[in-house]
Parts: C-alpha cells; structure tokens; sequence
C-alpha cells in the first residue's frame, strides 16, 4: 500500500532533530523519541495522503460530471469556457504528478521537507480547480453540486490548517490507528495531543 514514510533525523549536540517542511523543528534528548515522533508523523502525512487522494477523485469526477459544458454556450464566452477546462486539465495532470512525488521520494533527503510543499500545492491546485468547477455549476444552477463544492472547499481548508499546525508543541495532533474502520463496526479514529521537548 502507498505510505508516506519520511527518515530524515539530524543529530544537533546531544539532540536528536526532526526538521519538517512545514517550518516546525522538533528536538529530542534520546534517539528513540525523536523515532517514535517520526513514526507518528508517517501515520499523519499518511492520512492526510488520504485525504488528498480522496479529494482528488472527487474533483475528477466532478470536472468529468462538468464536461459537456464546457463548451460555447449563451452564457459564456467560448474563450473563458475553453480557459477553464484548460486550468482544470492542468490542475488535475498536476495533482497526480504531486501525489506519486510525495510517495516515491519522501525517503530522500529532503522529504521532510517536500512532503508538506507537495501536500500544500496539491491543496492550492484542488481548491483552484473546485473554485472553478463550482462557477461551471452555478452557471447552470446546479445548488446540490455547489454544496458538495463547499464541503470540499472545507476539507481542503481542514487539511492546509493540519499540515501547518503540525509538529507546533501544543497544537500536534497525532493520528493513531488502533484498529480500522473494517475491522471494528464502532471504530473511531483517535487524536492525541503529542508532548514534543
């Protein structure tokens, strides 16, 4: 299964370091905190790999369900029509092409880093690309799908907010995955407040 596993500490005196692209840097006085902090980091990037890959086939699906109107109409001219369908291509080509960088090299060196860049483009191009879909939809008083655009608008604003907030002393959120949903009919994912030194 594709998983984020970042393996990047740094030994700085006689502290073990955690630099993450999200600006944060985490120190640790023995080797084994700053592994397990690793660790539950790879279990959040990997959620929120998640996250981003679901909203992902959302927004496909979505500019799919808005592909027969993105052609000349009475309302719109045929240029800024045409445009749209352009930039949501572009987006989306873009969005798969993060997703696979995030999996493949975030063992490099500098995947600490770039993880959270990639993460945080792929929110910009998903958002851009709901933004305009959503303007395709009203355009054709599409309210139901306008909705859908919004609560999609929200995870993505969820998402951004966790990705920078993450690794902060008081406001880290690790996710732990006890058991899975398939496995447990009452399984409810928990959020612990991780205490970094």
């Amino acid at each position: 299964m594709k998983t984020i596993r970042i393996v990047q500490i740094s030994k700085e005196q006689k502290k073990y370091v955690i630099n993450l692209g999200n600006g944060t840097s985490n120190s640790f006085s023995s080797k084994r905190e700053a592994e397990s902090f690793l660790y539950n980091t790879n279990l959040f990037l990997t959620d929120k790999l998640h996250a981003l890959h679901k909203l992902y086939c959302e927004t496909w699906n979505a500019f799919q369900d808005n592909w027969f109107y993105l052609d000349n109409d009475r309302k719109t001219p045929k240029f800024a029509i045409k445009e749209t369908e352009r930039k949501c291509v572009q987006n989306l080509d873009a969005i798969k092409s993060l997703l696979s960088l995030s999996v493949d090299r975030c063992y490099f060196t500098n995947g600490n880093y770039f993880v959270f860049v990639h993460f945080n483009k792929i929110a910009d191009y998903l958002e851009e690309t709901i933004r305009l879909l959503a303007q395709v939809y009203g355009k054709h008083s599409n309210t139901n799908a306008i909705c859908k655009m919004d609560i999609s608008i929200r995870h993505i604003l969820f998402a951004r907010n966790e990705l920078s907030n993450y690794g902060k002393y008081s406001t880290t959120r690790i996710f732990k995955i006890p058991t899975h949903i398939s496995e447990n009919k009452s399984y409810v994912p928990d959020y612990n407040l991780a205490i970094v030194a």
